[in-house]
């Protein structure tokens, strides 16, 4: 059986460049299937053309910068960080263009908050300033392989069965989280002070976290199992 090809969205800095952490392919990589880093294309015949040249199967979005708050109606916070209105454009059509053409979805961090406001949901930008001090312990200064919350998923979702438990130690990147859900989505993991940290749409194989599995692959052995899982159910799609 050939191996599936899984899209990796890239970033895209300050001066445009295109840049990519190697813990997403080497973890795809690892899991079976061959990734393709996509350009950062904003047209969306030049998106549709490229992913039916490739034979594209599933899409993973990645993380990154934060995504600019006029996408869902909000003008932008201080505390906002780097913002690249090219990404967010591009991102949106590739997903969108994903979800049609029925491919599986997996958005990891900036990825689980591209999916929720594509579908209509919004952020809190600054989760100190909007929710208090305690939350900016989602913010880890310890490192990226450790983990320093628990997340609880909901029994028979597909978090919990890609991840195989209900209940998993993970890292934590963010300074912003979901505010308002996106139409069509669930909450299916959060932490005990409530933040989202999983999100899917099983009908359409949607599936998003808020914290970096790919970087925690040697240290949990859940983390590896989770992109072999994933990867094993796009083959069977």
């Amino acid at each position: 059986m050939a191996k599936p090809i899984v899209i990796l969205s890239c970033d895209v800095d300050e001066e445009d460049r295109i840049r990519m952490r190697p813990e997403y392919f080497e973890a795809i990589s690892d899991a079976g299937a061959i990734p393709i880093v996509m350009p950062p294309f904003i047209e969306r015949s030049r998106i549709d053309e490229w992913v039916e040249r490739v034979g594209a199967d599933a899409l993973l979005l990645t993380g990154g910068a934060d995504i600019d708050p006029q996408f869902y109606g909000e003008t932008p916070l201080p505390q906002i960080g780097r913002v690249s209105l090219r990404r967010d454009a591009y991102e949106a059509e590739l997903l969108d263009c994903a979800l049609k053409r029925g491919m599986p979805v997996l958005g990891i961090c900036r990825g689980m908050q591209v999916i929720n406001v594509a579908l209509g949901g919004s952020l809190y930008q600054d989760m100190k300033l909007q929710m208090g001090d305690e939350f900016a312990m989602h913010d880890q200064t310890a490192p990226t392989e450790q983990a320093t919350h628990e997340v609880a998923f909901i029994a028979d979702s597909d978090a919990a069965r890609l991840f195989g438990t209900q209940f998993l130690p993970t890292n934590s990147h963010h300074h912003q989280c979901i505010r308002t859900v996106g139409a069509g989505l669930i909450v299916s993991g959060t932490t005990v002070d409530g933040v989202a940290e999983a999100i899917e749409m099983p009908e359409h194989n949607v599936l998003a976290v808020q914290f970096h599995p790919e970087r925690m692959t040697e240290s949990t052995p859940e983390m590896a199992s989770f992109f072999k899982n994933w990867v094993d159910k796009i083959s069977t799609i």
